[in-house]
């Protein structure tokens, strides 16, 4: 199976098709080969590979990032409402989160980003439809209703 997002190349190689919402997710180099691998996992004890990027589409990219983004996102044509993030909570124990975040080192040892504003930026476009919370304890919520036109 074949992600092809640019309709002119296949850029995401999948190996398996068994993910669920919920699952942990973990993007590492090869070091055997040189390709991004995405794993993914109910912890971090048994994670399995479910795809690739090919290591010749990073060409600026030499075996690790500098920056690493993660959240929701949401769109609509110009001029109609946006959708909700999320389930459409606004942030909170109900609803949409990111738990267990923690960056890789080289040897492929998991640890805590520090806390924003330090170590987390947070960068939120639309804050009267969509929010997200402090990052603490290696998680944070995001998500809202929704209804912005600009």
């Amino acid at each position: 199976m074949i992600l092809n997002l640019n309709q002119r190349r296949s850029i995401f190689l999948w190996s398996s098709s068994h993910i669920r919402i919920g699952m942990l997710r973990l993007i590492l180099q090869k070091k055997d080969d040189g390709d991004w691998w995405l794993y993914f996992g109910h912890d971090g004890q048994n994670l399995a590979p479910v795809g690739f990027w090919p290591k010749n589409i990073f060409t600026g990219l030499a075996d690790h990032a500098n920056i690493i983004t993660w959240g929701g996102y949401t769109g609509s044509f110009s001029g109609d409402s946006s959708p909700p993030m999320g389930n459409g909570k606004w942030p909170g124990a109900n609803s949409a989160t990111y738990q267990d975040v923690q960056y890789v080192s080289g040897d492929g040892q998991g640890y805590a980003p520090p806390p924003w504003p330090g170590g987390v930026h947070a960068d939120v476009t639309h804050k009267n439809c969509y929010q997200l919370s402090p990052f603490t304890n290696n998680m944070f919520y995001y998500g809202g209703p929704g209804g912005c036109s600009d």
